[in-house]
């Protein structure tokens, strides 16, 4: 139960995981943490993310939103990242998207120029953002 003593950040620490306070740690929660809701349209199913590279423009706007995820290689594509922080370069490949960085992998797919992010349920492989959303 939440005591009510506790104040705002406490809150936060308790719904997020994440403890916010000035002597809490960056590594409290990993970013890649796969989040156990992906919130699409409300349903609140985990989510997965992939680039086709063939689309792929080079503009790095996905790793400017969400570095976490994201990252340019040499090549100049762009690909997904492990929940290791290494880059997934097989064809298809996906990464599961954390809830703490879900508006940011969505507008990723909104304003990549290329079309080539997609956000899918992982549980049936729906689309949910990109280029073949339904």
């Amino acid at each position: 139960m939440f005591n009510t003593r506790q104040g705002p950040r406490d809150l936060l620490r308790v719904v997020t995981g994440m403890d916010h306070s000035p002597q809490g740690t960056a590594g409290d929660m990993t970013v890649q943490q796969e989040a156990p809701t992906g919130g699409a349209g409300g349903t609140g199913e985990p989510l997965e993310v992939w680039i086709d590279q063939d689309l792929c423009t080079g503009d790095g706007i996905c790793a400017q939103y969400a570095p976490e995820v994201f990252e340019l290689d040499i090549d100049g594509l762009a690909y997904v990242k492990s929940a290791d922080d290494e880059l997934l370069q097989e064809v298809g490949a996906s990464t599961p998207v954390p809830l703490p960085l879900l508006q940011d992998v969505v507008d990723s797919a909104k304003e990549c120029p290329g079309d080539c992010i997609h956000v899918r349920r992982v549980s049936d492989g729906v689309e949910v953002f990109g280029p073949d959303a339904e």
